[in-house]
């Protein structure tokens, strides 16, 4: 009953012009800060269904992306200067139905907390973004620093917000042929994605939300593991059921594998060479094994050495084991640009590199101190994995439902190993100081 609804909706947006469709994905975020419009109508539904369009074929993907990000700049640029002049004045004669005070108040601590974040942040919120742009007029910053923000934000936001789109309008499509486990996931998290943002408008279900929010009993680490871990095991139980029934995503994969054989360049070859080597054990074992022993120097904490290497090697037991029961075949040999063994679902490359450089990052992190150093490591860690996978199904040996099937399942042993080391760690089963603190209890003894 809901996906034949669903299917209806879309029907119905399928049936605007492509130059209609373009004109409203600009006007709608334009006018949400310009003229308050994101009071009534919030501007992501058009880029939503945008992303819906792109998947239909109806209109290109870049094309929606870049009309919404257009419309998004200009609309809080707009309310930027309407801000700065009109300020205040302006916000106390609309409707208190229409701007409520909790809104405004909210607004101005986001920018006074934040600064030039909060144009940033305050985007990814309805009233926020609403709200925001006109705020940090009338507080005075720069059009420079607001510009930047702006800019980011809003190519961030329309970016999120079409691809949810675009692959939600594509689980709708499967659905309609066969309920899949990814098909109901996709769908779940739509509606999840758009009860929340109604949710964010009510007082009343705040207040519901704060309080069955995980955090409070878990702490954030723990919930933030616990999201990953269940995030990234449904994806990969979906990818894994659709290539076994060859269905889903699995129907995909011919085509793309002709698309990414129409991107091959000599130069792009090489570097491909050169990055899926950054997949093999060889060399992640001794740098999980040095960093290990590096934290267990400067830390006195053994459990991180054996946290990575256990982790990695047990991870890439799975795999196997996997891989051995799906049976997979790899692609025609014909399509190889490197040489490969074994079956080809999940890979292998991908998920030792997910898991792998995980580990590493997840080890770096509790060495350093200052934040800057820790989105370095975090932002290398996605690059690294991301160019491993990307790099095999480009070189021809995996499908592109490979691909994903192994950082899914990377990022799922990653996850349950970093839970595992923390639940360890806040039970107490292992002394966070290890032989620091063995050490200072025989001192005592002796001085005794």
């Amino acid at each position: 009953m809901v996906v034949s609804i669903v299917s209806w909706l879309i029907e119905q947006v399928l049936g605007f012009p492509p130059w209609l469709a373009l004109v409203l994905i600009f006007l709608l975020p334009a006018a949400e800060a310009s003229v308050f419009a994101g009071f009534i109508f919030p501007g992501e539904v058009v880029v939503f269904f945008g992303g819906v369009l792109a998947n239909e074929g109806r209109l290109a993907l870049w094309t929606v992306i870049l009309v919404g990000s257009l419309g998004a700049i200009i609309g809080d640029s707009i309310g930027y200067e309407v801000g700065r002049h009109y300020g205040m004045r302006l916000l106390a004669r609309l409707p208190a139905r229409l701007v409520k005070p909790d809104h405004v108040a909210r607004a101005q601590d986001l920018i006074r907390r934040k600064g030039g974040r909060a144009i940033f942040l305050g985007r990814f919120t309805a009233a926020l973004r609403v709200l925001v742009p006109g705020l940090a007029g009338t507080s005075g910053m720069p059009y420079r620093r607001f510009l930047l923000f702006n800019v980011t934000g809003g190519i961030t936001w329309v970016v999120e917000t079409t691809l949810v789109g675009y692959v939600a309008g594509k689980s709708y499509r499967a659905a309609e042929r066969r309920l899949s486990l990814i098909s109901l996931g996709l769908l779940a998290a739509v509606v999840v994605f758009v009860a929340v943002k109604l949710a964010r408008r009510s007082d009343r279900a705040r207040t519901i939300l704060v309080r069955i929010d995980p955090t409070r009993a878990l702490g954030r680490p723990l919930s933030a593991v616990l999201v990953t871990l269940l995030g990234a095991g449904w994806l990969f139980g979906g990818v894994a059921e659709d290539v076994t029934d060859r269905e889903g995503i699995a129907l995909a994969d011919p085509g793309w594998l002709h698309d990414l054989v129409g991107l091959r360049t000599p130069w792009l070859t090489d570097v491909a060479r050169a990055v899926t080597d950054l997949g093999q054990g060889v060399l992640l074992y001794p740098a999980l094994a040095v960093v290990g022993l590096l934290a267990l120097r400067r830390l006195g904490q053994r459990r991180w050495l054996v946290a990575g290497l256990v982790g990695l090697a047990t991870g890439q037991l799975v795999r196997w084991s996997v891989m051995t029961s799906v049976g997979r075949p790899r692609p025609a040999h014909e399509f190889w640009l490197t040489g490969a063994g074994g079956q080809s679902f999940p890979s292998g490359h991908t998920t030792t590199a997910t898991l792998g450089y995980g580990l590493l990052g997840y080890l770096l992190w509790r060495l350093c101190r200052k934040r800057w150093q820790r989105l370095v490591l975090v932002g290398t860690g996605l690059v690294l994995a991301a160019a491993v996978g990307a790099s095999r199904a480009y070189l021809g040996v995996h499908w592109v439902s490979d691909v994903v099937g192994g950082w899914s399942l990377g990022l799922f042993w990653l996850a349950l190993v970093v839970g595992v080391v923390q639940v360890v760690q806040q039970r107490g089963w292992v002394s966070s100081n290890g032989p620091r603190l063995q050490s200072a209890a025989l001192s005592a003894t002796t001085a005794a």
